[in-house]
């Protein structure tokens, strides 16, 4: 693993934690963090950034590339749900997952839009 790779995965797992605790302070209305929200925040942006692709890339392989996206997003809901939600005060905890998932999916690709103009570098291959 090259010095750059290494560097790319910890700004995505960064990238990651910032737009899941943007997301998750927008749907839960309180933008104060706990540390074990925290630690929360940043399970999810590690599966979000190692789990995800390896289904992606799975399905990609037997030529079922819109599944494999889609059973990433419900893998994504889950994870936020059973991690995330957990710390949050919402009536609907399914609800609240799916739009936090939602949320964070919208703001990685206009992250990886901005860093492909700006930089010529794509996050999306890391979260």
């Amino acid at each position: 693993m090259n010095l750059e790779v290494l560097a790319l995965l910890l700004l995505a797992i960064l990238l990651a934690s910032v737009i899941f605790y943007v997301s998750g302070a927008i749907v839960g209305q309180d933008w104060s963090a706990s540390g074990s929200q925290i630690l929360r925040i940043l399970i999810v942006a590690l599966v979000a950034v190692f789990v995800i692709p390896i289904f992606r890339n799975v399905a990609d392989e037997f030529g079922a590339q819109e599944l494999g996206l889609l059973f990433a997003f419900v893998v994504l809901v889950i994870v936020v749900r059973y991690v995330l939600v957990e710390e949050m005060t919402v009536s609907d905890e399914w609800l609240a997952a799916i739009v936090v998932s939602v949320i964070a999916v919208v703001m990685i690709y206009i992250v990886d839009e901005v860093s492909r103009s700006m930089f010529d570098v794509g996050v999306i291959g890391f979260i």
